[in-house]
């Protein structure tokens, strides 16, 4: 983590990582700010976006039914 990210570091990052957190913050959020407050504030927030933002991408890929079906509890 201390050391400089090379280029190409940079760009597998940019592709895994930062398509989700912007769509989580204008999608979800609706702006680019978090409402709360502190970090302990944040990290509550950005825990439930993205937990919204996996459920949606399970939907995307399961489908509705097949995602009804693993999340009921036995």
């Amino acid at each position: 983590m201390n050391e400089r990210a090379t280029a190409a570091a940079m760009r597998l990052r940019r592709s895994v990582v930062e398509r989700p957190f912007s769509t989580i913050k204008y999608r979800i959020f609706g702006h680019p700010r978090l409402l709360m407050r502190g970090r302990a504030g944040a990290h509550i927030e950005l825990s439930l976006a993205v937990m919204a933002y996996n459920l949606e991408r399970m939907a995307n890929v399961l489908g509705n039914a097949r995602l009804t079906q693993a999340l009921q509890i036995k």
